[in-house]
């Protein structure tokens, strides 16, 4: 999964403050700092600013006074074995890669060599609802951190997508994004590796995946951060492969029972009269497989919803697909929705942990 390092690049120029801002706006506890070709000059990190605060060092001097000028590298030749190697003899976290010039090409956490390759197809969840219809339950924590059981929604929902082999997870945030980002941190101790691309304001279900580009350069899965569900995503992203779509989107089926006779008329003539009928439809279970093509029809730094971004590519001529999921599915978005989901899996009703054919 490519990731996007040119926003943890500061020149030597810099001052502590504007360091100390950007370590805040891209979580990753280092900055990169390159000359004007990007070539690897030095390191910083959040603890090296710490140290100067302590240090009364004035914010608005050079970051020269705190840069690790030897900094640890690895050339992008490097193989996984040497990479590993690398560090457990240094202790360290991240490890830049640079290529023969010295420019740097990649961060390496130690995150990504220790969880398992897994398979390629990232997956994006849209974790920065407000969940406004769930009211007092959302006033403190978001929707995705509501619990089924003993662990958040958000938990089963990357521990479903893990057990079929897919543990490159992309959290979107907007809406308290520290609590998510506390208590997941980098995904390492749920085995899975996790980004967190931020919302600096409400971009609609469609308008987060835009600021993922960087990351997505392979099919992909989304899914909003209040579907719980034991979907079979292996059986989904085959699917949506083999039938060569742009986009698959998960659908279910749904019957509604109208509460009244209802008339059917001609000419104000009446036709038939069919009491308390039953509507039976596709609704949209929240959970999408999406070609990188797709995200170019999503405009930039825009709310948008993902029902806009499927209208546009129906218009554009696009091959949409829908996949019937038959496996136990539940939107949280209403009280009595979320509490459905717990009595069910307090009575057994849902086997959760375990691949479903």
């Amino acid at each position: 999964m490519k990731k996007n390092i040119n926003n943890l690049f500061v020149l030597r120029k810099c001052k502590l403050l504007d360091a100390l801002k950007k370590l805040n706006d891209t979580a990753k506890g280092i900055l990169l700092v390159v000359d004007e070709k990007n070539r690897l000059v030095g390191t910083i990190t959040d603890g090296d600013i710490r140290r100067a605060l302590l240090k009364e060092i004035p914010l608005y001097e050079s970051i020269d006074k705190v840069v690790h000028f030897d900094p640890i590298y690895i050339n992008s030749t490097a193989t996984r074995d040497e990479i590993k190697d690398l560090f457990i003899r240094k202790a360290v976290k991240q490890i830049p890669v640079v290529d023969n010039d010295g420019v740097v090409l990649d961060l390496i956490s130690i995150n990504d060599i220790l969880i398992p390759e897994g398979k390629e197809n990232p997956v994006v969840i849209m974790a920065g609802g407000l969940g406004t219809r769930l009211k007092d339950l959302t006033k403190e924590i978001p929707k995705p951190m509501l619990k089924v059981g003993e662990e958040p929604i958000l938990y089963h929902i990357i521990n479903n997508f893990k057990q079929y082999g897919y543990n490159r997870m992309l959290i979107s945030v907007n809406y308290k994004a520290e609590i998510i980002e506390n208590y997941f941190q980098d995904g390492q101790a749920y085995n899975v590796k996790i980004d967190y691309i931020r919302e600096k304001k409400r971009l609609g279900t469609a308008g987060g995946i835009r600021l993922a580009k960087d990351y997505l350069n392979s099919p992909f899965f989304v899914t909003n951060g209040d579907i719980f569900t034991n979907l079979n995503v292996e059986n989904m992203m085959k699917f949506h492969l083999e039938n060569k779509f742009d986009m698959t989107l998960g659908v279910r089926d749904y019957s509604l029972q109208i509460p009244y006779g209802v008339i059917e008329t001609e000419d104000k003539i009446i036709k038939d009269i069919k009491e308390k009928p039953e509507v039976n439809c596709l609704i949209n279970a929240g959970v999408y497989c999406m070609n990188p093509e797709v995200i170019n029809y999503i405009p930039e730094n825009k709310y948008f919803e993902i029902t806009d971004l499927m209208n546009v590519c129906i218009k554009e001529g696009l091959k949409l697909g829908s996949y019937n999921i038959k496996e136990y599915w539940m939107d949280i978005g209403r009280v009595e929705d979320y509490n459905k989901v717990n009595r069910d899996l307090n009575n057994n009703n849902i086997n959760i942990g375990d691949k479903n054919d």
